[in-house]
This record gives C-alpha cells, sequence and structure tokens, in this order.
C-alpha cells in the first residue's frame, strides 16, 4: 500500500472519529451537566464509564491524531518521517487536560501573550510583503484567512482575561464584570476557525484553476 492510500485511509478513519466523538459528546455531555460522578458512578454515563472512556480515550484521540497524520502521509514523499510531528496537537492535549499546576504562574502567561502577540505581528508583517503576489478569488481568500487570524488572536486575548483576571486581587474585588464569558470565548474561536477555512479554500480553488486553464 502506497503513502497516498494509506494516508487517506487514516484520514477518513479520523473523520469518523470526530464524528463519533461529537455524537458521544451530544449524548454524553447533558447527563453530566445535572448529575454528580457519585450519581453515576458505575452506569453506563459514568465519568470513567465505557460512554467516557470511547469519547475521550478513542474518538477524541483518533479524531485529532489521524486526520494530520494521514494529510502528511498522502502529501510528502517516501522516506520522509514528518508525518512524526503531526499528533504534537493532541498530544499536548492530552497533556493539558491531565496538567494541573498547583500554583498560579503569572510569568507563563506573560510570556504565553508574548509569543501570540509577536506572531501575530510578524504574521502582518509576512501577509502584507506577499498579498500583492496573489491574484483574483485568491487574493480575497488570503483577504479572508488574515481576518481568521485576527480572531485567533481576540481568542487567545479573551482566554487570558478569563484565565488571569481571576487571580488580580484588584480586579476581582473592584466590583466591575471584568471576568470574560466562555460564550464569547467560543464564538470567537468558532468564527477564526471558520474564516481560516473559507480563506484556504479560495486560495486552493484559484490555484486548481489556475493549475487547469495552463
Amino acid at each position: 500500500m502506497n503513502r497516498q492510500k494509506l494516508g487517506m485511509i487514516l484520514f477518513w478513519i479520523g473523520i469518523v472519529s470526530i464524528v463519533f466523538w461529537q455524537g458521544l459528546t451530544w449524548l454524553h455531555a447533558p447527563v453530566l451537566r445535572v448529575h454528580t460522578a457519585e450519581e453515576l458512578r458505575g452506569t453506563f454515563y459514568a465519568v470513567d464509564g465505557v460512554v467516557g472512556f470511547f469519547r475521550y480515550q478513542i474518538a477524541a484521540g483518533l479524531g485529532m491524531s489521524l486526520p494530520i497524520i494521514g494529510v502528511f502521509l498522502y502529501t510528502t514523499k517516501k522516506g520522509s518521517f514528518s508525518w512524526l510531528l503531526a499528533p504534537l496537537g493532541a498530544t499536548m492535549t492530552g497533556v493539558g487536560m491531565m496538567w494541573q499546576s498547583t500554583q498560579h504562574i503569572p510569568a507563563l502567561f506573560g510570556l504565553g501573550g508574548t509569543a501570540i502577540l509577536l506572531s501575530y505581528l510578524g504574521l502582518l508583517w509576512i501577509w502584507s510583503r506577499n498579498y500583492t503576489a496573489y491574484q483574483g478569488i485568491a487574493k480575497a481568500g488570503k483577504m479572508i484567512q488574515l481576518m481568521g487570524y485576527s480572531f485567533l488572536l481576540s481568542t487567545g486575548l479573551l482566554l487570558c482575561s478569563y484565565v488571569g483576571d481571576s487571580n488580580l486581587l484588584a480586579l476581582t474585588t473592584s466590583g466591575l464584570p471584568t471576568v470574560t464569558s466562555a460564550e464569547s470565548i467560543n464564538i470567537s474561536l468558532a468564527l477564526g476557525m471558520l474564516l481560516l477555512f473559507v480563506g484556504q479554500y479560495l486560495v486552493a480553488k484559484n490555484s486548481k484553476n489556475a493549475t487547469v486553464s495552463s
């Protein structure tokens, strides 16, 4: 079996896993919302029960890892092992869900926020230098992608406020509504990813049309 065929098989297994993951989430979350862990212990819906195991351990892991591994295999040449880097995102998610810091680390938030802002400014600079190289619908696609990145930056800032502001004594005692809502974070992230998808789709469509016409 060649790399491209294997890549496509893994990609679609990952897609099915994502659908399964979301289905289990819609089944599991409403029950978790109204019952304690003790009430559900030993049942089908227990946090460490059947649904939880397949949702977190199987479907989520495969859904996050296999699609990107499949894409790496599909697009790289024989002998390349760059696909081994593909599961890093899923690994970070798993580690992040298990790691619980014993105390708030302000320096970590400062370094992370600085990295996000500097990366965004660097992205703007590179984008401005290369934008004129695109034509037609691809140009619109690049503009939409940039809007998507701006929403991801917004998500980062909202998350910083959501997580960090509760640890700032002056803010929590000011009486002002300083805590960001989880809903605003969800909306910002969803819009960012959607705009990135639409922008990439337009760029890819333009490249496909250019290849056909040539």
